[in-house]
């Protein structure tokens, strides 16, 4: 004698709908949260250049801080010597790159059209205008220490 299992036909119950129903509205929630979120830090970060010429710009200030000698032999280059030793900011092709004791090539700025150094005896200004023609302009403090 065979005994047959029972099988539940009762069907899809209201409990078992308005469950699925509250998981869907949860992740269609989190679904419109990341995407609200996504949007706001698109708008923060969406500008490269601006964010690599503020990193720029905060280096040469740090480098510039305490230097004891400064020259310009070009405008589109600047020497210093600071605790490091003698350094080199100049263009190379597209770049804007730092040199220590005439080696190595440390990128700073890219995308650049072309660059000018000008120093007053107390501020060095730079003019940068990038490939997309946009131009970009600051001072920076020059603290001339004897060393």
């Amino acid at each position: 004698m065979h005994t047959m299992r029972k099988l539940n036909d009762r069907g899809y119950t209201f409990m078992e709908s308005i469950f699925q129903l509250l998981v869907l509205i949860v992740f269609v929630h989190f679904l419109l949260l990341f995407f609200s979120w996504k949007g706001a830090i698109e708008e923060q970060y969406e500008d490269y250049s601006t964010r690599e010429w503020e990193l720029f710009a905060a280096e040469l200030q740090q480098m510039l801080a305490e230097v004891s000698e400064i020259r310009l032999p070009l405008r589109s280059s600047m020497q210093f010597k600071n605790e490091r030793g003698s350094i080199t900011i100049e263009q190379s092709g597209a770049v804007i790159r730092k040199r220590v004791g005439g080696e190595g090539h440390v990128p700073l700025l890219t995308n650049v059209r072309s660059v000018s150094f000008t120093f007053d005896g107390v501020e060095m200004t730079v003019a940068v205008t990038f490939v997309d023609h946009s131009v970009k302009r600051r001072g920076f403090v020059v603290g001339l220490y004897p060393m």
